[in-house]
């Protein structure tokens, strides 16, 4: 499922999801090092990678 960062807050990203429009908060702990606003990831078997 692929998703794209739309705004960072503090220990939190905020992502939304390209097939449904959900917007999900996730700690940025989980994400990839280095991401940013507007950066597109693939959420899959509970890992995010960047795209």
């Amino acid at each position: 499922m692929l998703c794209t960062i739309i705004d960072i807050r503090g220990d939190y990203a905020y992502v939304k999801y390209h097939d449904t429009g959900v917007v999900s908060e996730v700690a940025i702990a989980l994400l990839p090092f280095g991401v940013d606003v507007g950066d597109v990831l693939k959420f899959e078997n509970y890992e995010f990678t960047q795209v």
